[in-house]
């Protein structure tokens, strides 16, 4: 049976591609291009080992995408970012502070902790940030997004085992330039609106101010009844407001030095970390809780409010209304002085800083209450150091160090309680109807505040033996302490039990010097190998050893067992070896680029949720290997250029003995009661999470004038995923199944690209999908038993289709 699925996919494989011409991947196409339709291709340079390279020379596998091809597809932020990378996953925020999980590879860290680290970096203008909330920062005026595959520990050292997405914004002009968009998108009722103003100041001074705003009321429907005693404010969602502003000043005084300053400031408004979570598998037709939904992915969703009570209990919970605010400051300083034509020091300071506040009905239903209010502040400085050398000679090597400190802090406060009958109901079913009828139960209330510090220093090594040919070896050394400094725990209560607070931090209780462990410190060394061939200046063969890691922490959540509980886990690992091709062919009109990788992952770190809690642990190991290739073609016709990309990846747990269970599975699905008294199963073998077997894209792109004065330009783009698992305990309910999606633009513009007018089609095909999901708490029962009662789950859905009409206007040039 398996080899006809595989036949049968490979059959769909090859009718993309033959009705495509081909599959798609890394543009890296410029502006350049676009004015030179029938040139050959560009070749983008990159940054991806920290200095100056073209794309078709360095010995990384990564995709690189240039300004004209995001404003192609109309890709305004990361999550657009996404649809053009193969195996590149950025779930949508499904209630976690973090604001989603970025997988590639099928390589993934833990949003659920706020501590947690992401296994996927985000490097903005040299900062790098391994939280998932920084990548609004970059949501504007991009000039170029490089995402690098696999372990990146040499160059950015922790938190890069599955790769990093580093991102360059816009510099100044050296003449006065300034540019506004807007676009209406008619399904969301959304409005964005962005521009910029640059130009030079002085003959060495240049500024450039950008920024956006956006706001969406939303694609998504909510069903709950006006009879219903969470009946909510916001009947379309998701409902978000935000904006940011990032200013640029760019200082070159000499020809040795230049000084780069960025700033950037956001705020976010939303109603609510969930707003886009729905229902997708009701095992009983309908919600357990005695609500009425089609418990599947689409439009439509129940999602209730918290209930007025549980703003009169705490008033950070506000009416009872779902809500969210969120604020965030990131600053880098990059200087560089050549002291000679063959040496470079380079200096890189940052700071991030987020603040957010959020409270969500977190049962995401109407006749049960799951209100939680939840507090995220991150504070992060980072310095960096390098030089690196240019010398003829064969030998040269880059050298650095870096230092980073951090602090963190997040508190949660929880109730329970059946807003309709049909909730007390099911409440009592699992042991929880001594909870009398909209009486919220307090059964969480704690506030953890997390300090670290890491060092690091790395040295690779250069050596070409002879031009054709570079052998480099490196390795970086990591420090890294974490400590929790303070702990607050809150009483919890019986029936009806609630602290009587006004604040946060009333009435709670320090217990830091209970915790078993309150501090930890790890080190790893991260070698690499890399040998590269490239017999002329149109091809490269390359193979590479890598070594890489996520950093270890502790947990942030629920305290009351805290005598007993240790809160840390450990770093993840993750070594192997990757080789790829790059080449440009027939007059440098066709790119190419292969990959072939394997890796094992050490230590995964997992996430375990229960009910109102998860907590992270490490608990298995994984192996990872597939192959990736991709293609640009400027064809003949001028104006016509077709791209494509396929990618297979095959990801399997190595060792997972004592997987967590999804709700209310039994013996004879694998689920048993373990030595400690939890269920538990047997993964090993078994298919990790996010990680599709096969990744297909195609697409073309035709520009030509109409007029002396007029051109016009169209695209289309088809991307597809065969179906994945989407949390750790591969619950089969949880898998999405295949899908397609379809994205095209047309556009009209002056052949000077002064202004133009644009309209946009993004998931033509109507697809609603997810990438993640867990099982609805409080739902299914008797885990691990043979009397168990499967639960209902929820997952954070995509947004259906979008069609949106953009003007934009430039001037200066």
């Amino acid at each position: 049976m398996k080899s006809h699925i595989i036949v049968r996919d490979s059959l769909f494989v090859a009718a993309l591609l033959a009705s495509s011409s081909g599959i798609a991947m890394a543009q890296g196409s410029t502006d350049s291009t676009a004015r030179q339709p029938t040139a050959s291709l560009d070749d983008i340079v990159v940054t991806a080992r920290k200095r100056d390279e073209s794309s078709i020379a360095v010995p990384v596998v990564m995709t690189a995408v240039g300004a004209s091809e995001l404003s192609r597809r109309s890709v305004t932020n990361l999550d657009g970012i996404a649809r053009i990378v193969p195996q590149l996953i950025i779930a949508p925020q499904n209630g976690s502070v973090q604001g989603g999980n970025i997988a590639l590879r099928g390589i993934s860290g833990p949003d659920s902790n706020p501590f947690g680290d992401q296994a996927v970096s985000f490097n903005i203008d040299g900062v790098q940030i391994a939280k998932a909330t920084v990548r609004r920062m970059s949501d504007t005026d991009i000039a170029q997004v490089e995402v690098l595959k696999g372990p990146q520990a040499l160059f950015y050292g922790k938190n890069s085992p599955g790769g990093v997405v580093s991102i360059r914004t816009a510099d100044p002009t050296n003449s006065f330039e300034a540019k506004v968009s807007g676009g209406y998108e008619f399904n969301a009722d959304e409005l964005r609106l962005e521009g910029y103003v640059s130009g030079p100041v002085t003959e060495t001074l240049g500024v450039r101010l950008a920024g956006y705003y956006s706001r969406i009321e939303g694609d998504l429907n909510n069903q709950v009844p006006e009879t219903a005693y969470l009946y909510p404010k916001e009947q379309r969602l998701p409902h978000n407001r935000d904006y940011a502003i990032r200013g640029t000043v760019k200082w070159e005084p000499t020809d040795n030095f230049d000084a780069r300053l960025k700033v950037n400031v956001g705020r976010t408004k939303y109603a609510g970390p969930a707003q886009a979570g729905e229902f997708i598998h009701c095992p009983f037709g309908s919600p357990q809780s005695g609500s009425t939904d089609n418990c599947k992915a689409d439009d439509q969703l129940i999602r209730g409010s918290s209930g007025p009570i549980v703003g009169t209990l705490d008033p950070t919970f506000r009416d009872g209304e779902p809500y969210g605010r969120q604020r965030q400051i990131l600053t880098g300083l990059e200087m560089n002085y050549s002291p000679s034509d063959e040496v470079k020091l380079t200096s890189i300071t940052g700071y991030y800083d987020v603040d957010l506040i959020q409270a969500e009905n977190y049962e995401n239903d109407y006749s049960i209450a799951l209100p939680s209010r939840n507090i995220y502040k991150d504070k992060e400085f980072s310095q960096e150091l390098r030089i690196q050398t240019d010398y003829d000679g064969p030998l040269n090597f880059t050298a650095g160090t870096y230092l980073g400190i951090t602090k963190a802090e997040t508190g949660s406060k929880t109730f329970l309680f059946a807003a309709e009958a049909s909730g007390l109901a099911s409440l009592t079913a699992n042991g929880l109807g001594f909870i009398p009828l909209r009486t919220p139960f307090q059964i969480n209330n704690y506030y953890f505040v997390q300090e670290g510090t890491a060092y690091s220093a790395f040295l690779q090594m250069s050596y070409k033996p002879i031009e054709q040919i570079e052998i480099t070896a490196g390795g970086r050394y990591s420090y890294e302490k974490k400590k929790l400094t303070k702990v607050l725990n809150g009483i919890n209560g019986g029936v009806g039990f609630v602290e009587p607070v006004q604040n946060t931090f009333d009435n709670m209780v320090d217990v830091t010097d209970q915790l078993v462990k309150r501090s930890g410190n790890w080190n790893d060394f991260s070698p690499e190998i890399s040998v590269s061939y490239r017999p002329t200046q149109d091809l490269t063969i390359f193979g590479n050893y890598k070594h890489g890691f996520l950093s270890g922490g502790f947990n942030s959540s629920s305290v009351d067992n805290i005598a007993t509980t240790d809160l840390s886990y450990d770093p993840q690992t993750i070594k192997g070896f990757e080789a790829g091709l790059k080449a440009a062919l027939l007059n440098r009109t066709l790119r190419i680029n292969m990959a072939a990788y394997s890796y094992r992952v050490n230590d995964l770190q997992v996430v375990n949720f229960t009910n109102a809690s998860s907590t992270i642990r490490n608990a298995a190991s994984t192996k990872i290997k597939g192959v990736e290739f991709d293609f640009n073609y400027r064809t003949p016709l001028d104006g016509l250029s077709v791209h494509g990309a396929a990618a297979y990846n095959r990801g399997r747990y190595a060792a997972f003995a004592n997987a967590p269970c999804y709700n209310g599975q039994t013996p004879t699905q694998g689920c048993v009661i373990g030595s400690s008294g939890a269920p538990v199963q047997d993964l090993s073998g078994a298919e990790i999470p996010r990680a599709p077997r096969w990744n297909l894209s195609s697409g073309f792109s035709y520009e030509t004038p109409v007029t002396e004065a007029v051109k016009i330009g169209l695209s289309a783009d088809a991307n597809y995923s065969s179906s994945m698992l989407t949390d750790a305990t591969s619950a089969p309910e949880g898998r999405m199944p295949k899908y397609t999606l379809l994205d095209a633009s047309l556009r009209i513009s002056d052949t000077d690209d002064k202004w133009e007018v644009a309209l946009v089609g993004r998931n033509l095909t109507n697809k609603y999908y997810y990438v993640a999901s867990t099982d609805v708490p409080f739902t299914g029962s008797g885990t691990g038993t043979a009397a168990g009662v499967p639960g209902d789950r929820f997952a954070a859905v995509s947004r259906g289709r979008e069609v949106m009409i953009r003007l934009s206007y430039k001037f200066g040039q």
